[in-house]
């Protein structure tokens, strides 16, 4: 049986980079491989299987293996000749030693090249500190970690086969790796499941937000929007809707104080770790999804409400922009504020058409694009 080591520092973030690393593991399994999932933390099989609908997630992996990010960084470590094929599936963020195996062996998710952009502003650190808390981990020196990390992070990606999501992420890793040639597959959306409530007819003047507690995601912008619809003498609801991860409990706390300072209280609720079968219920009673995070390499979740018959109101710049219609794209928050309450009347037609738009994002075309590529190795010829 042929072996991958598959690279994924906490599938228990449960987003959109973690169900594209579950997807790959079904596709892995239907393909008959054995894989190693190298990961900083153990996953929750319990909660993951809920949260992403994949009853026997935890079957396709054969072996778990417990790293850190010193271990991902350096060479004498890292031994990847005992695998057929090594992916990193979170190579946005995630440096990996990519050596031992030729080019064509070794891939790289890469849903949008985060590394070199976080340092050169200056962010990269929080995510190098919060890798060392996951791993118990200590550093002499940060300077020399992001150092590291950025060397290798070049390696990674310049010696490997890169795969992103769309044609802005495709932009992005051809602008800082010129001799790169990265493939796009479409991440995984899982349309017959979500689509199921399309034609729904109980739906309320609920706006549902959708994304991992994390300040990147800028979820206070949703908050904000909300007042101006107050303001505006608008009844609604708003649901927000993610999971939430130990080290972002700071965050979580400070956006429910957010929502009492603005007066929020009665519209706005925010739901964790939600069920999958749950989230569907609330989509199926929701008109509208709020995207607030501006320059989002693909959007997920916005693909998967538009599956589910709501409306997509998203920011006008990022990969979102390649699949919601202009007129649904907003440039601040009273613009958004004005395309939301449109929205809110939008015929079952309308709905039906938003939701065929995405059908092409179905997670069987992701799946079958991840095996196209491991057929095309010789080693699995």
């Amino acid at each position: 049986m042929k072996r991958i080591k598959l690279i994924h520092e906490d599938l228990n973030a449960g987003g959109g980079a973690e169900r594209l690393a579950a997807a790959s593991l079904e596709a892995l399994n239907e393909l008959d491989l054995s894989v190693d999932l190298v990961t900083f933390t153990k996953p929750n099989w319990n909660q993951l299987e809920k949260i992403f609908g994949i009853s026997k997630l935890r079957k396709y992996v054969n072996n778990v293996i417990k790293a850190d990010i010193s271990s991902l960084l350096e060479e004498e470590k890292v031994n990847n000749n005992e695998y057929d094929i090594v992916m990193n599936a979170h190579g946005d963020i995630l440096p990996s030693n990519m050596f031992g195996q030729s080019k064509e062996k070794l891939i790289t998710y890469c849903h949008y090249p985060l590394v070199p952009e976080l340092i050169r502003s200056m962010k990269y650190d929080t995510v190098l500190r919060n890798y060392l808390k996951m791993c118990d981990y200590k550093f002499e020196s940060l300077d020399k970690l992001r150092t590291k990390a950025l060397g290798v992070y070049n390696q990674m990606m310049n010696n490997s086969t890169v795969v992103t999501n769309s044609i802005f992420s495709s932009k992005a890793v051809k602008l800082y790796y010129p001799d790169t040639d990265p493939l796009i597959i479409y991440p995984p959306i899982d349309i017959d499941f979500f689509s199921r409530v399309v034609s729904s007819d109980s739906r309320e003047n609920r706006i549902v937000v959708l994304g991992r507690y994390n300040p990147d995601k800028n979820i206070e912008l949703a908050l904000e929007v909300g007042k101006i619809l107050k303001g505006m003498n608008t009844k609604f609801e708003m649901t927000i809707v993610g999971n939430l991860s130990k080290l972002y409990h700071p965050y979580f706390n400070y956006l429910q104080k957010l929502i009492k300072v603005n007066g929020l209280s009665d519209m706005v609720d925010l739901k964790t770790n939600l069920d999958i079968n749950d989230l569907l219920v609330l989509l199926g009673k929701s008109k509208v999804l709020f995207h607030p995070t501006i320059g989002e390499p693909f959007g997920m979740c916005i693909a998967e409400a538009m599956s589910a018959g709501l409306v997509p109101v998203v920011p006008s710049f990022g990969g979102n922009t390649e699949f919601v219609p202009e007129n649904l794209r907003y440039s601040n928050q009273k613009e958004a504020a004005k395309i939301i309450l449109k929205s809110m009347n939008a015929s079952l037609q309308q709905r039906f058409s938003l939701s065929n738009s995405v059908k092409k994002f179905g997670k069987g075309g992701f799946k079958d694009g991840l095996k196209r590529i491991l057929s095309e190795r010789a080693v699995f010829s």
